[in-house]
């Protein structure tokens, strides 16, 4: 009775397995097919961090516009409308008498610095560094979200793989459970090699529904790093690869730091900013020197109260006859006391200058960092590649041998199941070596700096 519950249940669980991996394959089979080029696209088109730089971008060029605009003259344009009534003295005899007069006046002013201890000159030097510093940020910004597209569509790509393998395993282990089922009815086997290939193939099931998650979590990370609707399936395409294009002979790593140090956009980033609140520091001293400007004005007005007298007359000969004028002046401002407000923003500046400094130094460290390790991992990929290769046809080879000979009842099912595990690891291997040298050209070319999201 036991034997026949166990029977029972293990049909009910194969049925529900193949029922679930069916289910599987169609649902792969209607994915939409995304290419990497396809989804650096999409993500350089709906990256958040990118898009708000693009705004900062905007913002920082009109910041060096207004700069430039400073060294024109200021002109505006000033009017006034009034009407009072109350008790006024009469310039004749000196009585209060009720009045009731309208004023009107109009002038345009123009004013233009001369000089403002260089402000207006530091200002636009550092707003133009300002401005290549976020185009900087801009195009490292660019590059970060391809490198992050190129790791992300690499994961998901061996975990497709994974899954892949643990789906056939899975089927090949299912379709020796069956044979020794077969060969257990005759009496070629014992029962117990049937129990333990029943737990054996449990185990590749069980594998399989571990990738399967682990390949759903992962579409849904790079799903949100696309923006894409999470509930739409898509599956990853592979992209051509040929082993004999990937080398690194002749590739010397001082070459390396040498391209890196040339063409880091964060790099350039730091050094842009670093000009900039130079540029910023030298304009804080304006403080200490005098301002000269020049100005121009003119204007004219009308009074309701003089429209009665003939030598002024009505709104037309006041404004445009009697009371028209024109001054022109100079202005200086010599600074005394300013309560210390130049020191402290000096200071400030200063602090921002050297902070900046060591950033940069800093970060051109951490670039020769990233291009040692690139240039590393790019080296052990191509080593890992060949190494992985004959590691998965040893392990095919050693499966398949101790396949038969389980079957001709020669080996051990201890021994089919350790071969079975060694080509696992080898397949699983040779799929993460596959896939981490396809990309790891992409990974090198974001350390240098050469990344181009174009190609």
């Amino acid at each position: 009775m036991r034997r026949i519950e166990r029977i029972y249940a293990l049909v009910v669980l194969m049925t529900v397995s193949s029922m679930l991996f069916g289910q599987e394959q169609v649902t792969q089979d209607s994915a939409s097919k995304l290419t990497f080029d396809e989804a650096v696209k999409i993500a350089l088109k709906n990256n958040v961090n990118l898009n708000q730089q693009k705004n900062n971008l905007f913002s920082r060029q009109v910041q060096r516009n207004q700069s430039v605009a400073s060294f024109l003259p200021q002109v505006r344009l000033q009017g006034f409308a009034e009407h009072s009534e109350g008790q006024i003295p009469n310039p004749d005899g000196g009585e209060l008498q009720d009045t009731k007069q309208d004023f009107v006046g109009a002038n345009i002013r123009a004013d233009l610095g001369l000089f403002n201890g260089l402000n207006r000159l530091n200002t636009y030097f550092q707003t133009s560094q300002q401005f290549k510093s976020q185009t900087a940020l801009v195009n490292r910004t660019k590059q970060d979200v391809v490198f992050n597209v190129t790791n992300q569509y690499l994961q998901v790509l061996l975990d497709q793989e994974l899954l892949r393998i643990a789906n056939e395993n899975y089927k090949t282990q299912n379709t020796t459970l069956e044979q020794l089922r077969e060969q257990v009815n005759v009496g070629a086997r014992p029962e117990s090699d049937l129990y333990v290939q029943d737990a054996q193939v449990r185990n590749m099931e069980l594998l399989a529904l571990r990738a399967q998650v682990t390949l759903q979590n992962d579409k849904a990370t790079f799903a949100q790093t696309l923006q894409l609707d999470p509930s739409i399936d898509f599956q990853l395409v592979f992209p051509p690869f040929n082993i004999d294009l990937i080398s690194l002979d002749g590739i010397a790593l001082d070459s390396l730091y040498a391209v890196a140090l040339k063409n880091r956009e964060d790099l350039k980033q730091a050094r842009f900013q670093a000009e900039a609140n130079e540029n910023q520091h030298k304009a804080s001293i304006n403080g200490y020197y005098p301002t000269i400007g020049l100005y121009a004005q003119y204007g004219s007005q009308y009074n309701s109260q003089l429209k009665t007298f003939p030598e002024y007359g009505d709104f037309t000969n006041q404004f445009t006859k009697i009371f028209p004028n024109l001054a022109v002046g100079v202005n200086v401002t010599i600074p005394i006391f300013d309560r210390m407000l130049t020191r402290n923003l000096r200071v400030q500046n200063k602090v921002a200058l050297d902070n900046s400094i060591l950033q940069r130094d800093n970060l051109e460290k951490t670039v020769k960092i990233d291009v040692q390790r690139a240039y590393n991992n790019y080296a052990a990929a191509i080593k890992a590649y060949y190494a992985s290769q004959v590691q998965f046809q040893a392990g095919e080879l050693a499966l398949r041998t101790q396949q038969e000979s389980f079957m001709l009842g020669v080996s051990s099912q201890v021994t089919l199941a350790q071969a079975n595990q060694t080509y696992v690891l080898g397949a699983a291997s040779k799929a993460q070596a596959e896939v981490t040298l396809m990309f790891q050209k992409y990974l090198l070319d974001y350390a240098l700096g050469t990344l181009r999201f174009e190609e």
